[in-house]
């Protein structure tokens, strides 16, 4: 049974507790242009939990899992690097964990019902389904992972690529004191065959378009003009991934 979804109760927790200036990234100007992502993740998280609260996992900066406690009283931990957002989603009651998913084994076995993994598998300079099998070993057996990052196919991709400019940032393995931009990004096809070597059954993995307009204003007006071309599919912004632990996770 689905849980019950209503729009405006999110908008309004999401305004309280997301975009605030405490928060990693831009503060509360970066959360209100990216509303859209984090309102399509916790929408179909609500389609595919069960009704009672269950033990969420999210692994970046805890927005996702600190919106299922607030809507539904899931129980929610963040696993990231260190960062003041880390202080802020603890004294909301979110457990915090750091955990440098290139680096290090799972801090956790078999704990978690479900699993965010929201635009961050494009950071990691590792073959994604070394980490994804990390996170397939914190589930328990038939939990639910959602992952989403950028479609490598997408028009501003294609646009960059054409106008010779630089699409990811350089491939290196990450230090302590280097953040990392996107360093690869995944087809459809290259992420399901990444989420299946990783171990994951039922896997899925569709085309998005989350609505937001581009950081940089000298590309709104060219964002804007093209947008219709996003009927096509394969040249949205986005995937969505969702797939689910096996019954048997040894």
């Amino acid at each position: 049974m689905a849980r019950p979804w209503k729009s405006h109760e999110f908008d309004s927790l999401y305004e309280q507790y997301i975009c605030r200036e405490e928060m990693q990234f831009g503060g509360a100007a970066f959360y209100r242009r990216y509303r859209s992502r984090y309102k399509e993740c916790v929408q179909r998280f609500a389609a595919l939990a069960p009704p009672d609260p269950i033990d969420v996992l999210d692994v970046g900066g805890g927005q996702l899992a600190l919106m299922c406690m607030k809507l539904w009283g899931d129980s929610g931990t963040v696993a990231d690097l260190p960062g003041p957002h880390m202080t802020y989603m603890a004294g909301h009651g979110l457990e915090t964990v750091q955990w440098n998913l290139c680096k290090a084994e799972p801090p956790f076995t078999a704990k978690f019902d479900f699993v965010f993994f929201v635009e961050v598998i494009e950071h990691l300079p590792i073959p994604a389904y070394i980490a994804l099998e990390r996170l397939r070993k914190v589930m328990r057996p038939g939990g639910v992972i959602i992952c989403t990052t950028p479609n490598l196919y997408r028009l501003r991709n294609l646009v960059f690529m054409a106008l010779g400019r630089r699409i990811f940032d350089y491939f290196q393995y990450p230090d302590e004191n280097v953040s990392l931009s996107h360093v690869l990004e995944y087809s459809r096809d290259h992420l399901d065959w990444q989420m299946k070597k990783a171990g994951f059954t039922r896997c899925r993995v569709e085309y998005s378009q989350m609505h937001h307009s581009p950081t940089n204003p000298l590309y709104r007006p060219l964002a804007w003009l093209g947008y219709p071309l996003h009927l096509v599919p394969h040249w949205r912004d986005n995937l969505v991934a969702t797939a689910y632990a096996p019954a048997d996770t040894k």
